[in-house]
């Protein structure tokens, strides 16, 4: 193993948190629906932008769960 991977491994080992940021390649090759693409949620609905939105998420926090709920979590995650 060089270096790099176990500095990386030791992060990994020592931390409580990590987090991952990816992008519509990650997730959609994990069968997550992408947003922007021809067949994306935002095409479907031209709402969802504003649903998925902080804004309304203050303003309706069960319309914005159940608008996930509807939209995001129909591909195994609950």
């Amino acid at each position: 193993m060089n270096d790099k991977m176990e500095q990386f491994v030791k992060w990994v080992e020592e931390s409580d948190n990590i987090g991952f940021f990816g992008g519509a390649g990650v997730s959609t090759e994990s069968g997550i629906p992408d947003f922007r693409s021809a067949n994306g949620l935002y095409t479907q609905d031209h709402d969802a932008e504003y649903y998925l939105s902080h804004r309304y998420f203050e303003t309706d926090p069960d319309g914005f769960y159940e608008f996930c709920k509807q939209n995001l979590y129909s591909f195994g995650i609950s």
